[in-house]
């Protein structure tokens, strides 16, 4: 059994100095990248020495349900970062896909396209599933 660690009261309390280190790598301009190392220097300044294992477990074993949370700061950060020319823009995407599970949707934005029509599979397998409904009534 996993036990609660001494570094953080809470999922709670993590999010919110994580949240504060975000907001302040958005005030200084973005001079450091929201990475576990880095927050762990962070935290040594604004909260208490802390290494990347413990944060590794806070995330994984002791809080996961604010892995999400901490995943879309993080996210947030080196996305506005990227697109404000702050950071290296193949490494911001680097960053995205392996730490914060972005990828690529592979869907194309089709804005104000005709509606096309389906191809016979499709249709046939509508079609039955319409006949299967009126037979169900």
């Amino acid at each position: 059994m996993v036990t609660k660690p001494n570094k953080f009261e809470s999922g709670d309390q993590l999010i919110d100095l994580f949240s504060a280190f975000c907001r302040e790598i958005e005030d200084n301009g973005y001079k450091v990248v929201p990475t576990q190392t880095a927050f762990c220097r962070w935290l040594e300044t604004h909260y208490e020495k802390t290494d990347r294992k413990t944060i590794y477990n806070s995330l994984n074993k002791i809080f996961p349900a604010i892995k999400k949370d901490f995943e879309r700061l993080q996210s947030d950060t080196m996305a506005s970062g990227g697109m404000l020319g702050k950071y290296q823009p193949t490494m911001t995407i680097f960053g995205l896909k392996n730490w914060c599970g972005w990828g690529d949707s592979g869907k194309v934005a089709d804005y104000g396209a005709e509606e096309e029509e389906d191809d016979p599979l499709t249709k046939s397998l509508k079609e039955e599933a319409e006949r299967l409904n009126e037979d169900a009534d």
